[in-house]
């Protein structure tokens, strides 16, 4: 992952259409209501990004494998620090999350100006825990070290989001942002959804036919740091679970999401970006 330094584990009509469609696609396949006001209160983290650099998002610790765009919410995914509160049992987990034009220090005490990092505070997204962002990292100590650690700075959680969140809600040159986030079902649509963006960062797509989620056997990781995070690995065919505890994909993409695995497009913002 980057973490600016750390390392973890085709006209308006089209336009309207493919909003259209989306819209019944949410309401046939059970995306919670955006005027939901059941959520809980907002806490306070930090943000840094990694994705498309040589930190693959599909090659996250919780061992959920590739990802896809078509299985909300797609490549809006986050890495949480491993001495985070919210660490415990996080694979699978959604977050909101939102950018906040706040300073903040990182883990060696530097100040962080961040006045002018966001592009609209409003706006939100939803990402998918897949990975750790990781206190001890030998071969990337300083930066890991700088962000990953759970310093005062971090507030309740540090989190390296995809590239692709993160540049949808703030300026990608600042490397690290303030952010506000709070749980939500992993079937949740905000109610201001953050644009995509025209000049996104290329895509990491997986490669073509690669296994989705209900195509996967995943069994759980029974090691220390695997039961701590509640991460799996996936295996070839049946014999290769046996005597072991296997998890459902539907229990893994919380709240019903795999169901977008069949259809329900993922263009949900800004159609055709």
């Amino acid at each position: 992952m980057n973490l600016h330094g750390a390392t973890h584990l085709s006209g308006s009509y089209c336009c309207w259409l493919s909003a259209i469609y989306f819209i019944l696609s949410l309401w046939s396949f059970g995306i919670a209501s955006a005027d939901d006001n059941s959520m809980g209160p907002w806490k306070s983290g930090r943000a840094t990004y990694f994705g498309a650099d040589g930190w693959s998002i599909h090659r996250g610790s919780c061992g959920l494998g590739y990802q896809f765009r078509d299985i909300y919410p797609g490549f809006d995914v986050i890495a949480v620090s491993d001495l985070s509160p919210e660490y415990s049992n996080s694979c699978g987990k959604c977050f909101e999350v939102g950018c906040t034009n706040e300073s903040f220090t990182d883990g060696y005490g530097q100040y962080q100006e961040r006045s002018g990092a966001c592009y609209d505070e409003s706006k939100t997204l939803v990402v998918r825990v897949v990975d750790t962002c990781p206190c001890e990292y030998p071969s990337n100590a300083y930066s890991n070290k700088r962000w990953c650690c759970q310093d005062q700075g971090a507030g309740e959680m540090h989190g390296d989001l995809s590239v692709w969140a993160y540049e949808r809600l703030g300026k990608k040159d600042f490397g690290s942002m303030k952010l506000k986030y709070r749980e939500v079902p992993c079937n949740y649509y905000p109610a201001n959804p953050a644009p995509q963006i025209d000049n996104h960062t290329p895509f990491d797509i997986p490669p073509s036919g690669a296994a989705k989620p209900h195509e996967k056997i995943f069994v759980k990781r029974t090691d220390d740091k695997g039961v701590r995070q509640g991460a799996v690995y996936s295996v070839d065919d049946e014999s290769q679970a046996q005597y072991q505890t296997t998890v459902p994909a539907e229990q893994l993409y919380k709240d019903g999401t795999i169901k977008l695995s069949y259809g329900a497009p993922l263009e949900y913002s800004s159609p055709n970006k």
